[in-house]
Order: structure tokens, then C-alpha cells, then sequence
């Protein structure tokens, strides 16, 4: 029964899991291509802007590098947007989603306790948001192969690991308010806003002296403050981010066994 639960939920989204890795893929590779072009003309543009835009963007020497470039762009733009989307809608269909399509009172039904279902739903969780990160770092590496320039595999290991490590906090976040209140909106909204909010403060922060004290409620800070690309990952920012995750899990499964169902 355990492996059934936790094979059907990565069978049921097997086909948006494969979607979102090939987009993933396809950015990766594509912007590992333009590097060598584009990061050239960038780096002398870079040079005439103020010191406070460098410190959002990034300076002229960071940008670059291969690093520098591919930090700036997938992994602190449009690729992490899909996997705030794909970790927030997996996290709420884990258990908010079944409860208003009555199928989590046919799981309910059979010999099996709420904190099975609920432990199995989190572990296909886990599962299904590796392969997108996995698969954006292999478009990278294609890429610069193809282009025939290196990556640092450590860096794109650490970096790899920071963007799953926000993604499990944000579908842990949906996932636990979806078992502890049975709504699907209010399992995606509070984490999307959580995520809108933090991405703004990271934006604005490098911008505005005074708002430099605001960085530590950004989720993104801990995700990459301290470019993991180029740095390596800071323990505490992931053990931050882990904390985002384990947290809302348990409170999630303290609501859920407690809550009467039957509405």
C-alpha cells in the first residue's frame, strides 16, 4: 500500500512532470548557447552601470563567466518561476485537490491511516521535483558541450540542489496548508505569494540601501544570495530553506489527522 500510493501520484503526473523537464531541458541548452555571444556584449554594458544596478545583476566579471551568466538568467529568472509553478501546483494537488474531487475519501476508505497517505504524497513530491532541476542542469552542460566552453560541475551541482531546495519549500508550503485547511486556492496563494513577495524583495534590496535588513524574509535570499553557481551553497541558507519545507510538514500532518473530512 505504501508504494502503491506514492507509484499512482507519480504515475497521475507523470505527463506535466515530463513537460516541465523538457521546457527545463530546452531553456538550459538554449541559454548555454547564446553564452559565448550574448555574455560578451553584456559584460561591456554592465561596465558603464551604476554599482547598485552591478549588485542586482551582477558585475561585469561575474557575468562573464559562464557561472555568472547562467545565474542571472535561468537560475534566477524564468526557469525558477516554472519551478515555483510546478512545486506549488504539485505540493496542492497532493492532498487539497483530492479532497475537493472526493477521490481522498475513496484513498481514506481503504485500511490505511492519514499519515501514510500523507507521508507517500510527500515523498512522490520529493520525487517529481528532482527530474526538472535534473534536466535544466543537463540542457546547461549540453549546451556548453555544444558551444564547446566548461562548467563548473560543482557550481551546477550546488546551484542544482539550491533551486530543488527552494522548490521543496514551496511545495511543502502548499502541500501542508492543503491538508491543514482542504482548499486548493489557499494552498497555491499563500505559497505564490510567499514566492511574489521574496522575489521582489530580491529584486528591490540591491536597489534601496534602506531596505537592506528586508533580504532575510526573502525566500530567495537563502536561495541564491550568495550565488551557489559561483560561491557554493551557504549550509545555513540551506538549512533555512529545509527548515521552510520540514516545518509546515509536520504542521500540515497535525492538521490533517485532525480535521473532520466528511464536509
Amino acid at each position: 500500500m505504501y508504494s502503491n500510493i506514492f507509484l499512482k501520484t507519480i504515475r497521475d503526473g507523470q505527463r506535466s512532470t515530463l513537460l516541465f523537464s523538457a521546457g527545463q531541458l530546452a531553456i538550459g541548452a538554449l541559454l548555454a548557447l547564446l553564452f559565448p555571444d550574448v555574455a560578451a556584449s553584456f559584460a561591456g554594458m554592465i561596465e558603464d552601470l551604476p554599482e547598485f544596478i552591478q549588485a542586482f545583476i551582477g558585475t561585469a566579471a561575474e557575468f562573464a563567466t559562464p557561472e555568472g551568466f547562467l545565474t542571472a538568467d535561468p537560475y534566477s529568472a524564468i526557469s525558477l518561476v516554472i519551478m515555483f509553478a510546478f512545486s506549488i501546483n504539485r505540493g496542492m494537488g497532493a492532498i487539497a485537490a483530492e479532497e475537493q474531487s472526493h477521490t481522498l475519501d475513496q484513498l481514506l476508505g481503504n485500511p490505511i491511516t492519514r499519515t501514510h497517505v500523507y507521508f507517500q504524497k510527500s515523498l512522490a513530491l520529493i520525487a517529481d521535483c528532482v527530474l526538472p532541476v535534473a534536466a535544466l542542469a543537463v540542457g546547461i552542460l549540453i549546451g556548453a558541450l555544444i558551444m564547446d566552453y566548461s562548467v563548473s560541475l560543482s557550481g551546477l551541482f550546488q546551484m542544482s540542489l539550491s533551486l530543488l531546495l527552494i522548490s521543496y519549500a514551496t511545495g511543502f508550503l502548499a502541500l501542508s496548508i492543503g491538508a491543514a485547511t482542504g482548499s486548493k486556492s489557499i494552498a497555491i496563494g499563500i505559497p505564490a505569494a510567499i514566492a511574489a513577495i521574496g522575489y521582489l524583495i530580491h529584486i528591490l534590496v540591491p536597489l534601496v540601501d534602506s531596505l537592506s535588513s528586508l533580504k532575510y524574509i526573502s525566500i530567495l535570499h537563502y536561495y541564491i544570495g550568495d550565488k551557489p553557481f559561483i560561491n557554493g551553497i551557504t549550509p545555513w541558507h540551506a538549512l533555512v530553506l529545509i527548515g521552510i519545507a520540514v516545518v509546515p510538514f509536520i504542521i500540515g500532518l497535525y492538521r490533517f489527522n485532525g480535521r473532520d473530512l466528511r464536509g
